[in-house]
C-alpha cells in the first residue's frame, strides 16, 4: 500500500475514535449518575436491614455469591432473544458487568445452565430458553441430567 493510502486510512481511523469517545463521554457521565443512584438505594436498604440481590462490589461487577449465574445467563439470552453458543454468551455475561468465576469460565457457565430446565441445548454448545418455540425441524430430546433438555437437527 502506498504510504499516502495509509496516512489517510490512519487520519480517518483517528477521526472515527475521536467521535466514538465523543458520544462515549455522555454515556459514561450517564453510568456514574446511574451508580451513585444504585449506591444511594443500596444505602437505604442497608438502613432498613435488608441485604440487596446482585449488589454491585467495588469494581462494578455484580457478586456472584449473591445472584446464581444460570440466573445471569438467563436474563442476558433473554435479552439477546436468540440461541447463543455458550462461549458467546459467557463473554456477553461478562459484558454485561458480571464476572464468571472459573478456571474456564465458559464451562463453569456450561456446568449451571446444563441441568436447568429453563435452558436448552439445541445444538453442541448452542442454548436456547425452553420459553422460545424451537424451530421445526428441531427434535428437542431430554438429556441424562434431570430436567436438561437437548434439541438436535433432524
Amino acid at each position: 500500500m502506498e504510504e499516502a493510502v495509509l496516512l489517510s486510512w490512519k487520519k480517518l481511523l483517528l477521526e472515527e475514535i475521536s467521535e466514538l469517545q465523543r458520544q462515549l463521554e455522555p454515556l459514561a457521565a450517564e453510568l456514574k449518575r446511574k451508580r451513585e443512584k444504585v449506591a444511594a438505594v443500596e444505602r437505604l436498604l442497608a438502613l432498613e436491614g435488608i441485604a440487596p440481590a446482585g449488589a454491585l462490589a467495588e469494581n462494578g461487577q455484580a457478586s456472584l455469591r449473591r445472584q446464581r449465574l444460570a440466573d445471569m445467563a438467563f436474563e442476558t439470552l433473554r435479552a439477546a432473544g436468540r440461541p447463543m453458543h455458550y462461549r458467546e454468551l459467557c463473554a456477553a455475561v461478562a459484558a454485561a458487568g458480571f464476572n464468571v468465576p472459573g478456571k474456564d469460565p465458559a464451562t463453569n457457565l456450561i456446568a449451571h445452565i446444563g441441568p436447568d430446565p429453563r435452558f436448552l441445548r439445541v445444538k453442541r454448545g448452542t442454548y436456547s430458553l425452553v420459553e422460545w418455540k424451537p424451530a421445526e425441524d428441531v427434535v428437542v430430546v431430554r438429556g441424562t441430567f434431570a430436567g436438561e433438555g437437548h434439541a438436535f437437527s433432524g
